[in-house]
């Protein structure tokens, strides 16, 4: 298998899923450079967007990862909705990560949302995507290694771009 991002947002577009992109694939569709082992993103939790998740979880075969092998679960509306945090999965594109309660001042899909923009991933096929400003914030407040080290770099691609 191998990391395929962009597959995994066609199959959720698809299923007409509304997510926001979060974290290392928000900040490459950005311009980084910075290479990104899984896909984050914060779904919204209105009930049918949970329902068209989950047929889209389907599709992509998700299961759910683990330090061993990935686990097979009932991942539907009501399994989706009854995550607190965050729903670490295995794909047939790579690893995806929904997060409910990202790190950072915003706490909901709506905050989100309201200040991320739409980015074209390919000929027919766009995308919703955490502001740059968004994702360091997010990152900061995670205050992981891996978070620190990337911070610099995301930093000055802001500046760059404004």
């Amino acid at each position: 298998m191998s990391f395929d991002p962009v597959e995994i947002c066609a199959v959720l577009v698809e299923e007409g899923v509304d997510f926001v992109i979060l974290g290392g694939f928000a900040a490459v569709i950005h311009g980084s450079s910075l290479p990104t082992e899984d896909i984050d993103l914060i779904p919204s939790r209105e009930w049918e967007n949970l329902e068209r998740l989950a047929r889209a979880l389907k599709r992509l075969e998700a299961k759910i990862r683990t330090s061993g092998d990935p686990v097979p679960a009932p991942l539907d509306a009501a399994f989706i909705k009854n995550m607190p945090h965050m729903l670490n999965l295995v794909t047939e594109y790579g690893d995806l990560d929904l997060t409910f309660t990202p790190a950072g001042a915003l706490n909901s899909y709506e905050e989100w949302r309201a200040r991320a923009r739409v980015a074209q991933l390919r000929e027919g096929l766009s995308v919703v995507v955490a502001s740059l400003d968004d994702i360091i914030a997010s990152k900061v407040a995670a205050n992981r290694p891996k978070d620190h080290r990337a911070l610099p770099y995301l930093e000055s691609l802001r500046d760059q771009l404004r």
